[in-house]
C-alpha cells in the first residue's frame, strides 16, 4: 500500500509532540532524583533527623536540571543549525566532490541523483563515513538543506540494486518529515545525555582530590558518584526515547523503499549483509551516541544493549517484513566489484518506461497520457513510482555529456546556470551576453560560451532535472561568490524586463535551496489549519495559473473557478481578476503564506493548483514546471508529471516588484 506523502508528514508532527512529552517526562523524573540526592547529601554527616521533603531543595533541584538539560539542547540545537551538512561533519563525514574518479563513489553519486530526480526534489550533497560496516542516514532539516551519508562498507560490499534500496530507505526518510523529527531529537536527547557528562567528570575529579585526604573530601566523592549514577539514569532515558520515536519509521522507511524500486531484494540484501558481515553496521564515531536513530541499522549493533534501547528493530524481524520466507541464515559477504556499464549506462530496467514521461533523446517515442484528476497531482507529492524511476534513470543516462559534467563542479555549474538563462532569440541573447560579459570573470564568460551550444539543444524538460544535478556544486560557492552569482542570475532575467515562466521558476529553486543555505533562512512553522482564512492567497496564486493556461478570459474564469473549488468546495465568493492585476510579487507572498499551512491544508493547496492547470484537460512543460515550484515552495516534492507540450504556447511575465 503506497504511503501518503500528507498524512506522513502528520504523523511527524505528532512524532515531535509525543518526543516533547517524553522530553518533559524525562526531566520530571530527573528532578526528582536529583532532589533525592539532595537530600541524601544533607543528611551526610549529621546525626539529626532530617525530613525528606525540604522544598527549599526541590527549588534548587528544578532550576539547577533545567537550566542544565535545557542549555545543553539549545546548544546542540544551535551547533547544528545548518541542517544536514552540520550533522554529516559531526560524525566526520566527507563530502563526495561531483568530479570524483573512484568507481565506487561515481556509482554512490549516480544512484543518488537518479534518486533525487524520480523524487522531485534537488540533489542533496553525498557524504563518505570512513567506517567499515554497512550504514547510512539521511540528514536535514528539508528536502532542500538534505544531506545523504553512506559508510565505506556500503561502497565496499553492496551491489548496485542494495545500495540503491538503502538510498531509497534514507530518502523515505528524506520525504516523510523524519529528518527534522532527528535533528530535534539529537538536541534533546544531548540535553538529557550532559548530566551524564557531568556526572562522569565529578566523579573522576572527586577521585583525584580524595587520594590524600580520605576524611574530608567523602562528601565530593558521594557527589561525583551520585551525578554519575544520575547521568547513566540520563542516558538510558535518552536511548529509550531514541528507541520509542524511531522503530516504526524504519519499518515505515523499508517498505517505502520497495514501493520506490519494486526491488525488495535490494534493500533486502543490504540488511542480510550487515548480519552477515563482522563489523555489522557498528558506527566507531563517538557523536554516533548522540545519531544513533538517524542511521539506516542500529549503529551500536553487538555492543550490548538491550533489545529495550536498540534505536531498530531486529535484522530478521526487517527482513522478514520484506521476504517470509528468510530462513535466518546470513550469507558470507565479500567486497563487490563496480563494472563500467555500471556506470555509463543505459541500464537494463525491471519496470516499463513510464508512460507519463515526455520523449528523452535516443530514447523510443512513449504516448504521453495526461493527469486525469487534480487528486492524482497530491497524490502523488512524496510518491515515488517504480515507472519514475525508471523514467529518473533514463533521463539521467539521456543527460548530454558536457551538461552532466558541468553540473559537477561549482566554476563550471555558475556558467551552466548563466547558460540556461540565456535566451533562444539572437537579439537578446546578445544582450545578456553583453551585460554578463560585464559583470563575471573572463573565464567564467567563456565558460558560458562554450556550455551555450548544448544549453539551448537541450529539451524543456530536462533543464529543471538539469538545474537539480547542479545543485551540490552550487551549494559549494563561498559566500562571495553566492552574492555575486545571484546578482548575476538577476541581471540576466531582467534583461528584457520581462520573466519568462522558465526564469520564475528557475529563481524560485535557486533562490529556495541556496538562500536557506548561504543566507540562513528559518523554516516556518504550520500555523494555519483553515482553508477558508487562506482564500484569499489561493485565490491570488490560482489567478496567475489561470491566466498563464488559458489565454481566453472565460476559459481562464472556468479554471479559476475549478482550483476554488477544489480549495474550499462548493460556492465561493471570489472572482478571476483582470490578467494585469496579477503580480509576481503578489504571487510569491502568497506562496510564503500558503507555505506556513498544515499538511492536510497544503494537500488541498496542491489539488487547487493542479485543477486550476488541468481545467482544459492538458499539461504543458512550462505549467509542469510552474506547479513543481509551487510545490517546492510548499516543502512539497513532486516528482515528474506526464506533459503534453503545446506548440507556440510561451508566455513572458512581467516581473512587477520583483
Amino acid at each position: 500500500m503506497a504511503t501518503d506523502f500528507f498524512q506522513q508528514q502528520d504523523s511527524a508532527r505528532r512524532k515531535t509532540f509525543q518526543l516533547v512529552v517524553y522530553f518533559v517526562l524525562a526531566i520530571l523524573i530527573l528532578i526528582a532524583l536529583v532532589y533525592v540526592l539532595l537530600v541524601a547529601l544533607s543528611m551526610y554527616g549529621t546525626h539529626e533527623p532530617v525530613s525528606w521533603w525540604q522544598p527549599e531543595l526541590l527549588l534548587l533541584a528544578a532550576p539547577g536540571v533545567g537550566i542544565v538539560v535545557g542549555g545543553a539542547s539549545a546548544f546542540k540545537v544551535a551547533q547544528l543549525g545548518s541542517g544536514g551538512q552540520a550533522v554529516a561533519l559531526m560524525l566526520g563525514g566527507k563530502e563526495v566532490p561531483g568530479t570524483t574518479t573512484d568507481a565506487r563513489q561515481k556509482r554512490l553519486l549516480n544512484v543518488v541523483e537518479e534518486m533525487a530526480l524520480a523524487a522531485g526534489v534537488p540533489v542533496p550533497p553525498v557524504y563518505l563515513l570512513e567506517e567499515p560496516g554497512i550504514n547510512a542516514f539521511a540528514a536535514g532539516y528539508a528536502p532542500g538543506d538534505a544531506v545523504v551519508a553512506v559508510s565505506q562498507g556500503c561502497l565496499n560490499y553492496l551491489t548496485r540494486d542494495e545500495l540503491q534500496g538503502v538510498v531509497a530507505h534514507e530518502f523515505s526518510h528524506i520525504l516523510n518529515g523524519d529528518m527534522r523529527l532527528n535533528i530535534r531529537l539529537i538536541g534533546l536527547i544531548f540535553g538529557i545525555m550532559a548530566l551524564s557528562i557531568i556526572g562522569r567528570s565529578l566523579m573522576f575529579a572527586s577521585r583525584g582530590r580524595s587520594s590524600g585526604r580520605q576524611d574530608s573530601h567523602g562528601g565530593l566523592v558521594l557527589v561525583g558518584l551520585g551525578v554519575f549514577v544520575l547521568g547513566l539514569v540520563g542516558a538510558f532515558f535518552g536511548r529509550l526515547i531514541m528507541a520509542a520515536v524511531s522503530r516504526q519509521r524504519e519499518y515505515l522507511a523499508d517498505t517505502s523503499a520497495v514501493q520506490f524500486t519494486r526491488n525488495p531484494d535490494g534493500i533486502g540484501g543490504a540488511l542480510k549483509k550487515i548480519g552477515g558481515l563482522a563489523e555489522g553496521s557498528r558506527i566507531e564515531n563517538p557523536q554516533a551516541a548522540e545519531a544513533g536513530h538517524m542511521f539506516f541499522a542500529n549503529a551500536f549493533a553487538g555492543k550490548g544493549l538491550a533489545g529495550l534501547l536498540a534505536t531498530h528493530p531486529p535484522l530478521v524481524d526487517r527482513i522478514r517484513r520484506l521476504n517470509p520466507q528468510f530462513d535466518g541464515q546470513f550469507p558470507e559477504v565479500r567486497p563487490v566489484g563496480v563494472d563500467q556499464e555500471e556506470l555509463e549506462g543505459p541500464r537494463p530496467s525491471r519496470v516499463p518506461p513510464f508512460a507519463g514521461a515526455p520523449t528523452l533523446p535516443a530514447l523510443p517515442q512513449v504516448p504521453v497520457p495526461v493527469l486525469g484528476f487534480a487528486d492524482e497531482a497530491a497524490s502523488r507529492v512524496g510518491h515515488v513510482d517504480p515507472e519514475v524511476m525508471s523514467y529518473a534513470q533514463s533521463l539521467h543516462d539521456a543527460m548530454p555529456d558536457a551538461l552532466r559534467v558541468a553540473a559537477q563542479e561549482p566554476f563550471s555549474a555558475r556558467a551552466l546556470v548563466y547558460a540556461l538563462l540565456l535566451d533562444p532569440r539572437a537579439d537578446l541573447r546578445e544582450l545578456q551576453l553583453t551585460r554578463l560579459k560585464a559583470g563575471v570573470e573572463p573565464r567564467d564568460f567563456a565558460e558560458t560560451l562554450r556550455l551555450v551550444a548544448p544549453a539551448q539543444a537541450l529539451p524543456d524538460t530536462h533543464r529543471l532535472p538539469l538545474l537539480d544535478l547542479a545543485l551540490p556544486a552550487l551549494r559549494q560557492m563561498s559566500p562571495q561568490q553566492h552574492r555575486a552569482f545571484r546578482a548575476q542570475v538577476e541581471v540576466l532575467m531582467v534583461a528584457d524586463q520581462r520573466l519568462s515562466l522558465f526564469e520564475y521558476t528557475l529563481r524560485c529553486v535557486l533562490h529556495r535551496h541556496l538562500d536557506a543555505q548561504f543566507l540562513l533562512h528559518r523554516q516556518t512553522r504550520p500555523v494555519h489549519r483553515s482553508p477558508q482564512k487562506l482564500a484569499h492567497p489561493v485565490a491570488t496564486v490560482l489567478a496567475l495559473l489561470a491566466w498563464e493556461g488559458q489565454p481566453e478570459p472565460d476559459q481562464a474564469s472556468r479554471a479559476f473557478d475549478t482550483g476554488m473549488r477544489s480549495h474550499i468546495g462548493g460556492d465561493h465568493t471570489h472572482r478571476l481578476p483582470p490578467r494585469e492585476e496579477c503580480s509576481l510579487a503578489e504571487f510569491d507572498a502568497a506562496l510564503q503564506t500558503l507555505n506556513q499551512s498544515v499538511p492536510a491544508i497544503k494537500r488541498r493547496i496542491v489539488a487547487a493548483c493542479a485543477g486550476c492547470i488541468l481545467a482544459n484537460q492538458q499539461l504543458t512543460v512550462r505549467e509542469a514546471e510552474l506547479l513543481r515550484a509551487i510545490c517546492d515552495t510548499l516543502d512539497c516534492p513532486l516528482p515528474p508529471l506526464g506533459v503534453v507540450e503545446a506548440e507556440g504556447r510561451t508566455t513572458a511575465l512581467q516581473p512587477r516588484g520583483l
